[in-house]
């Protein structure tokens, strides 16, 4: 049994409980739904592609159309691109070639990542696709492949149903700043510190 004291906590707990899920109702109501969003995904931390690609596949289970671009990703297996070209979504890699084993190819992959913001542009004109990720594009900007102030005049003029994730660490101020919401994945710690590999299912 409940003493006087602690129902009257309780009844205040609740009261204080109710008042902010009114607000929050509030908000809700308030809010835009059908805007077209921009998130940006940015950190040192593991999980950034993950969450990108938890959107696209939550936006394909309510029947969106969904594309996703993987800067610096090459051809090497991906769980959730063989996923996505299984439900048929389109999946462009940059594919340099290039790889830490075998050193840096700046020129190279600056020529590619031109070549792939042209397939970006056109998804970014593509009414039928509603969810487009961006998957490292961050490093293409910091790298001065590719310029962050087209990339975001193209973001303005893409279709008023699309929204965009951009993954990727360091992500540009403007890029912030144009974004609706920005989330930053620290790294607290992580297995490569300590010597496991990547293990398939988690890491690819």
């Amino acid at each position: 049994m409940l003493t006087v004291k602690e129902k009257n906590q309780l009844a205040q707990q609740t009261t204080r409980h109710k008042a902010m899920k009114a607000k929050v109702h509030e908000k809700s109501d308030l809010a835009n739904d059908d805007k077209r969003r921009v998130l940006v995904l940015t950190g040192n931390g593991k999980g950034k592609t993950s969450s990108g690609f938890g959107i696209v596949f939550r936006a394909f289970g309510h029947g969106q159309g969904c594309a996703v671009v993987q800067y610096l990703k090459g051809d090497a297996e991906s769980g959730e691109r063989n996923v996505l070209q299984q439900l048929g979504v389109p999946v462009v890699t940059m594919n340099t070639g290039c790889s830490f084993k075998a050193g840096y190819c700046a020129e190279r992959e600056r020529i590619r990542a031109r070549e792939v913001w042209q397939q970006t542009l056109i998804f970014l004109q593509d009414p039928s696709v509603d969810v487009l990720l961006l998957d490292e594009v961050t490093y293409m900007v910091a790298r001065k492949h590719l310029d962050v102030n087209e990339m975001i005049a193209a973001f303005e003029a893409r279709p008023i149903n699309q929204s965009v994730i951009i993954t990727g660490r360091a992500a540009h101020r403007k890029l912030r700043e144009y974004a609706d919401t920005v989330s930053r994945v620290d790294c607290v710690k992580h297995g490569l510190q300590i010597g496991l590999k990547a293990r398939k299912g988690i890491e690819f």
